[in-house]
């Protein structure tokens, strides 16, 4: 039960603090967000728990909340400001497998005690790191796209959720199926790799129902005045 509860405890914390980084920050923190949150993603998509009764990997989410940041950005901003931070995102991550790859290659030192904490986190399976980049760039830019078109149709502010719900649980779906194809296909009984594609996947979209009020609170606060000269740069 412990997993249970601490899930739903991260799961508000994580989007209370998106929330605070947009009321601080302005889109600027929006954009951060996105990021930081993919690098953070990327690490905790590693872990693997029990929780709900299934198996599942961390990260599910932190990458919840950076659809919800890049739908924050295309609701206020334009569809043009959120692809530029889903190529940021991705610019992090692939900055980060670069950069951590030449660090491994450091001869560690005989008084070092991290090289293998280090091996074991950031030495990542190429098929692995691979099926994460390319299912955030085309997931991302899927989401973008549907929101941009939803919008078109339902323009009012009081069907953001069906703009947000409708973007994300469509995109997520090419988003999990490629990374779990990528990074699991031929390596696990096709049983096992449906298995993991299910168990994400549900993972996400539960994740996403219950975060498009925070979404409505990031544009209350835009209607509010609060972001308006954060965005200018005072």
């Amino acid at each position: 039960m412990f997993n249970e509860v601490f899930g739903v405890l991260t799961f508000l914390i994580t989007f209370l603090l998106l929330v605070a980084m947009y009321r601080f920050f302005g889109k600027q923190g929006l954009i951060a967000w996105i990021a930081i949150g993919t690098i953070i993603a990327n690490i905790q998509v590693i872990k693997t728990v029990d929780i709900f009764t299934i198996s599942a990997t961390l990260g599910n989410v932190m990458f919840a909340s950076i659809y919800l940041a890049t739908d924050i950005l295309n609701e206020i901003y334009g569809r043009k400001i959120a692809k530029r931070a889903v190529w940021l995102g991705f610019s992090s991550t692939l900055v980060m497998i670069i950069v951590m790859q030449l660090s491994l290659h450091f001869i560690p030192s005989p008084v070092d005690t991290t090289q293998g904490a280090l091996d074991t986190i950031f030495n990542l399976v190429p098929r692995i790191a691979l099926g994460s980049v390319i299912a955030y760039i085309i997931g991302q830019h899927l989401d973008v796209l549907l929101f941009s078109l939803l919008k078109k149709v339902f323009s009012s502010d009081s069907t953001f959720i069906i703009r947000a719900y409708g973007s994300t649980i469509i995109s997520n779906i090419i988003d999990t199926a490629l990374f779990v194809a990528i990074a699991f296909l031929g390596t696990m009984p096709n049983e096992a790799v449906f298995e993991i594609f299910i168990t994400t996947y549900l993972l996400k979209i539960i994740s996403t129902i219950f975060n498009v009020p925070f979404g409505y609170w990031a544009k209350y606060m835009y209607r509010k005045g609060k972001i308006q000269k954060l965005d200018e740069g005072y």
